[in-house]
């Protein structure tokens, strides 16, 4: 029978042909994207651009999409989250095709731009639609397994493109991310679900379509956790290689891995327990996971980081998430999704601006301490916050 957009799913199972379908979508549409950002810097040096041009070209796609995420989520509550989804995948496997015409940096930037926008009605309207498939018992551990297969393709996405690119070229590339695209929309299309009538309206526009207001407070909590991935993508291996550390890599191997390991049990953990138990030692994690990678001198250490960080990304960053939309309800997912995407990317984005010019004055070590202090307090200080405006609010409403 197909699912209605307001059908709460009534039945415990999680992994139903709907669920699966979404997941591979996410996680094929998903690599599709990574399978190229990566590339980018390095085919604008093909083209003749510098550096510095390159470096602008390669973020154009996280600035566009960061800008677009509010109307995203308000055009995800709005409309057919499936026929954008479908949208979505079909207009990006077009762009990665036009990468293969792209043959100067101006129209790569184009398309890196529109790319962007693409990015951030998926990235929203993804989570926000595999939403109705979970059951409400079990939407902690639904939503870990759903940014689980972003997590894979974040991983897997780079590998296949530089493999593509090594042994074919840059084409082979770009062709092989739009066919990635195909996939997620023929997944897409898989799904039974019923298209609720009504139309997309600005009549209905109001701050909170964009912005969710009551969210802000824990967007800024995520944007203190996604800091620390924007600190270490940019700062450890240049640490492994200022400490002569061989093993650096294996930083974001065992990373990767703890999530994969972690996500499915914090959102059961989630689920039965609730956010208040697991966000404390979250905090205490990313915390120990910033000092030990500050003063890591061998991969031993790094690889100890690495899994102390997938600890607190998987109990706290994924349980707020899910505490939010189990908050403030499915149907306004989308604007809830968008509201946390916004605090992330500005965490991504200032991690490293802020980072850099600490490690200028003071060095790693110093930085990562800072950091680490920081996000226990601020972390632990807004929550509790928060948790107690909710709890008085919602006594004076008894």
């Amino acid at each position: 029978m197909p699912v209605s957009q307001n059908a709460s799913v009534n039945s415990d199972r999680m992994w139903s042909r709907n669920f699966i379908c979404v997941f591979l979508t996410s996680m094929f549409l998903n690599s599709a994207f990574w399978t190229i950002v990566p590339m980018v810097s390095s085919y604008c040096l093909e083209l003749g651009a510098d550096l510095k041009t390159a470096s602008f070209v390669a973020s154009l796609m996280s600035f566009a999409a960061m800008i677009l995420r509010p109307v995203a989520g308000m055009v995800s509550d709005q409309i057919n989250r499936k026929k954008l989804i479908l949208v979505t995948a079909l207009v990006y496997a077009l762009l990665a095709f036009m990468h293969v015409f792209a043959k100067d940096v101006r129209m790569l930037a184009v398309c890196r731009i529109l790319v962007g926008v693409a990015f951030s009605f998926s990235s929203v309207s993804i989570m926000a639609f595999g939403t109705l498939f979970i059951p409400d018992s079990r939407l902690g551990e639904g939503m870990g397994w759903l940014s689980l297969g972003q997590v894979i393709s974040q991983s897997l996405g780079p590998g296949i493109g530089i493999f593509l690119i090594d042994n074919f070229g840059y084409t082979a590339c770009f062709i092989g991310s739009a066919v990635m695209g195909l996939i997620s929309l023929v997944c897409m299309l898989m799904i039974s679900y019923e298209e609720e009538k009504k139309k997309f309206t600005f009549r209905k526009f109001s701050f909170n379509d964009i912005i969710m207001v009551p969210v802000i407070p824990y967007a800024l909590i995520l944007g203190l956790f996604s800091a620390c991935s924007g600190l270490d993508n940019t700062f450890v291996a240049l640490i492994g290689k200022e400490r002569s550390i061989a093993g650096y890599s294996l930083f974001f191997t065992a990373y990767s891995a703890g999530m994969f390991l972690t996500r499915p049990v914090f959102g059961k953990l989630l689920d039965k327990k609730g956010l208040d138990l697991m966000f404390y030692p979250a905090l205490a994690a990313m915390c120990l996971a910033a000092f030990l990678t500050g003063s890591a001198a061998s991969t031993l250490v790094l690889v100890l980081a690495a899994c102390f960080k997938a600890v607190g990304m998987s109990s706290g960053s994924q349980g707020i998430q899910a505490d939010c939309i189990k908050k403030f309800g499915k149907d306004r997912a989308g604007v809830v999704s968008s509201t946390n995407f916004i605090g992330m990317d500005i965490g991504n984005v200032l991690g490293p601006i802020i980072g850099s010019t600490i490690v200028e004055n003071h060095g790693y070590k110093t930085m990562y301490q800072e950091y680490g202090m920081l996000v226990l307090i601020a972390g632990a200080a807004i929550y509790t916050a928060v948790r107690a405006y909710e709890k008085k609010h919602s006594s004076n409403n008894v």
